[in-house]
């Protein structure tokens, strides 16, 4: 069987999805949460991220991944001085958009140095792969440190004056912005904003300026919890701080007796890295914004956890990049425990990261089969431990049909279906939408064993859960469309029948003087009267009712005839 499709480009009001639980690909984890990276490749891509956001977005506001020594990606000097394991085309591809590059002045050129040790790289490399990736990819923005390293040698200028001649050669002058505020990215796109650590703020924007966290002795392994604890304390300092203000964190550590591998990843025996505690505090939704944060080796869900705060940076109103779906991807991940745990992981990741929508979650272990209409994102996770996340937004959460009528009417079909849990849902979902076809619906169906260890899902209180013989059936109910609702009984309850034009005679609809309520969803004025073709007495309404024996002039329950209706825009 064929895998089902993860997220295809559709219509974004009319898109319906399929997920079979016992399909979704399997994926191994990495590096427990993949936090961490030390391979030369990564399980993440994000070379145009930057492009979904406004002109108008401060630089200050946005979270940007870095990496710590960036330039140190091979073994050169031992695992003392190696922090990276991807290149710097890779690390760009990535989603990275902040760099450390530090540079030793000798013979009136710039090579790249960690200390002491050279990494057989040179200025002009950084500055060709940097330009490279911002010709192809024009509305990024990559921010650079450029720093003094090791001593100088065989020089006839100063390093400014070496640094000027770079930023002047004319396949590099292009792409360096000159100015020395906070931009918004309108100003820097395509450019590479320079973090002056040399030059005092003549050549970008002052070091001294940025608000810092850079103590990076981890004396032993026994110390990493104590530099977690002051990245923690800096993130909410970036999270409260000033608007305007550029924030940089460094999860960076390292000594002799802590290798940065160690301090980033762990070591074993209990010993948590930095990147599995900052992981954590991400995906657990404790920051709005996180700054610039330097790294080393991070895991692709790592990157993806600060990348995902951009998010809040859109109006709610907008659907989100496809981006998310890999970032979604990777940091469920991080997520573990039964059902119930995993869903308020995923929903507090996804309503931090993108507020202000209507959010369906799910947390579902083998055995299961869903129809899901949806409308904006569908974000599905790899198969892990058994368990797949969902999570998808829909136009609003209301329903017109009430929990009784459904659950009735759900009732009446569940021992006519046969097959699969997924066949279970598809045949349901078809006559749920035919019968209710005036608003959206998602079907998931569980085989034994369930309880919230092995499946658990927003219920956003119009839904019927039912249990015949090993499967239960969960049908939910939303974005219902505009019109006006005419239902049986009191309450919003019984049948229900929903107009969008005047009706002279209810009888042909089967509702002559059966009505005892209403809903008006949409700009519509309606006009009861108890007799056909409007005549008799007549109310108005703009709003619903719950019970129109209530209104004034009547009795009008079980009386009314005819409806009239305006649309007024």
């Amino acid at each position: 069987m064929s895998h089902p499709p993860r997220h295809t480009v559709r219509p974004r009001d009319a898109a319906l999805f399929l997920v079979l639980g016992l399909l979704a690909l399997a994926l191994p984890a990495s590096a427990g949460g993949r936090y961490y990276n030390h391979s030369g490749s990564i399980e993440t891509s994000h070379p145009g991220w930057m492009g979904a956001f406004p002109d108008s977005t401060s630089l200050a506001s946005v979270s940007l991944p870095g990496t710590h020594d960036t330039m140190a990606f091979t073994n050169t000097g031992g695992d003392l001085t190696q922090t990276q394991s991807l290149n710097l085309r890779a690390q760009l591809d990535a989603g990275i958009r902040a760099l450390d590059i530090r540079c030793r002045h000798i013979g009136d050129a710039f090579t790249i140095h960690h200390g002491v040790v050279y990494l057989n790289v040179n200025f002009t490399d950084v500055l060709n792969t940097a330009t490279q990736f911002l010709s192809e990819h024009p509305r990024e923005t990559l921010v650079m440190r450029v720093k003094k390293e090791h001593t100088e040698e065989n020089i006839t200028r100063t390093f400014a004056q070496t640094f000027e001649w770079y930023r002047e050669q004319p396949a590099f002058k292009p792409y360096i912005w000159r100015g020395s505020h906070v931009p918004t990215l309108g100003e820097v796109r395509g450019k590479l904003v320079i973090l002056d650590d040399f030059g005092g703020g003549a050549y970008g924007i002052p070091w001294s300026s940025l608000d810092l966290q850079d103590d990076w002795t981890v004396s032993t392994l026994f110390d990493i919890d104590d530099k977690w604890n002051k990245v923690r304390a800096h993130l909410e300092k970036t999270n409260t701080g000033s608007p305007s203000k550029l924030f940089v964190n460094f999860l960076s550590g390292s000594s002799a007796g802590a290798f940065p591998y160690m301090v980033a990843g762990g070591a074993g025996s209990g010993i948590r890295g930095v990147n599995d505690f900052a992981i954590d505090y991400l995906v657990g939704a404790k920051v709005q914004r996180a700054g610039i944060m330097m790294m080393d080796f991070p895991g692709a869900g790592l990157i993806d956890a600060i990348l995902a705060l951009n998010y809040r940076l859109l109006p709610a109103s907008s659907t989100l990049p496809a981006d998310l779906g890999t970032i979604f991807r990777n940091i469920s991940y991080t997520l573990g425990g039964d059902a119930a745990a995993r869903w308020y992981g995923v929903r507090d990741f996804i309503h931090n990261a993108a507020p202000g929508r209507n959010w369906h979650v799910l947390a579902l272990k083998a055995g299961w089969g869903g129809w899901m209409h949806y409308e904006g994102n569908f974000l599905q996770s790899d198969s892990m431990d058994g368990y797949t996340h969902l999570a998808f937004t829909s136009r609003t959460v209301t329903s017109t049909v009430s929990k009784s009528y459904l659950e009735g009417y759900v009732n009446g079909q569940l021992s006519s279906l046969t097959g699969s849990s997924a066949d279970r849902a598809s045949q349901l979902f078809n006559r749920v939408t035919a019968r209710f076809p005036f608003q959206s619906w998602s079907v998931v169906v569980k085989q034994a064993p369930g309880g919230l260890g092995n499946w658990a899902y927003s219920d956003y209180g119009m839904a019927a859960k039912l249990t015949l013989g090993d499967y239960t059936y969960a049908v939910q109910g939303y974005s219902a469309q505009d019109g006006v609702y005419l239902y049986e009984h009191a309450n919003f309850e019984g049948n229900v029948l929903r107009l969008t034009s005047g009706v002279g005679r209810l009888g042909t609809v089967g509702f002559d003087d059966i009505l005892s309520s209403f809903s008006i969803i949409g700009p519509y004025l309606a006009t009861f009267c108890e007799h056909p073709d409007q005549t008799g007495r007549c109310f108005n309404a703009s709003q619903g009712m719950s019970n129109i024996g209530n209104v004034p002039g009547g009795p009008w329950n079980d009386v009314v005839s005819s409806v009239g209706l305006n649309r007024v825009n």
